[in-house]
């Protein structure tokens, strides 16, 4: 039997007997699928998941039961499914892709685990900017004073001082009121 893939790639194995030759570098975000109908795939995801987490690291990941329409010719009990994704400690998701059931559902909670992270990791950067260090940058002018600016000298860098314009923050006073930059 031979298969033939995107990308005019052939093959004579079947898809879940090929290594994951190619993880795409900078994923952020993983669908494990095995088929309903198809046992080798089912068993294949133990080493698919090694191998996304070995090229990738960690990333949110679904493990995914497809062709569901096809419960009668199943190979797959409920009970292995379910514990599969229990063992890998993974959202577990029973899609048909022909009938267009729970896919949409698998990629909005993909999207939601990424947007998730990348509000901590913004959350972490931003608090360790805010607890390593209060200054913005440092900047080598060779020059005088910028206009509007007080500005001085410090290890032979120019430090200019910012400060808010009043009108702009109507004299409250933060604790923000000004800043300097190296």
């Amino acid at each position: 039997m031979e298969l033939e893939f995107p990308g005019n790639l052939k093959s004579d194995k079947h898809p879940a007997q090929e290594s994951l030759e190619c993880v795409c570098p900078g994923a952020q975000a993983c669908v494990l699928v095995f088929s309903t109908t198809d046992r080798d795939s089912f068993e294949a995801i133990g080493s698919w998941r090694e191998k996304v987490e070995a090229e990738v690291g960690d990333i949110p990941t679904v493990l995914v039961q497809n062709k569901i329409d096809l419960l009668d010719d199943t190979v797959i009990k409920n009970e292995e499914a379910e514990g599969l994704a229990k063992k890998l400690k993974l959202r577990f998701y029973r899609t048909s892709v022909k009938e267009d059931l729970n896919v949409n559902e698998v990629f909005k909670y993909l999207a939601d685990k990424y947007l998730q992270r990348l509000k901590q990791q913004s959350a972490e950067e931003t608090e360790v900017v805010h607890t390593t260090s209060n200054k913005i940058g440092v900047f080598n002018t060779a020059g005088g004073s910028h206009s509007g600016q007080n500005s001085s000298s410090l290890n032979g860098c120019e430090v200019i001082n910012l400060r808010p314009n009043r009108q702009r923050t109507k004299k409250s006073k933060t604790p923000f009121g000004s800043c300097r930059l190296l």
